[in-house]
């Protein structure tokens, strides 16, 4: 995939959250992350996972197992991804 790009989510567009999938299917619960990482996963789920609008957010776009893909991810969710080592493969 290419590189990064910050973007503010305007609008009125809501995405999903790309990072989140990748939390949720980490096998990782809230024993294996700090309090104020747990409260952002909780804050972020209990937004349903999506980049709201004015929400900062990472976008990297390309192809991905022979298709175009866009992955969009919050940055507090991105960060804690990369923290934990949570992201493979990417």
């Amino acid at each position: 995939m290419g590189n990064g790009i910050n973007h503010n989510a305007g609008g009125g567009k809501t995405y999903h959250c790309g990072a989140s999938d990748w939390i949720d299917n980490s096998g990782l619960g809230e024993a294996d992350f700090g309090a104020e990482d747990w409260a952002t996963i909780e804050q972020a789920r209990a937004e349903d996972w999506e980049i709201k609008k004015g929400t900062q957010y990472i976008q990297t776009s390309g192809k991905w197992e022979g298709e175009f893909s866009v992955f969009r991810a919050r940055l507090d969710l991105d960060a804690i991804c990369k923290k934990h080592d949570i992201y493979q493969d990417m």
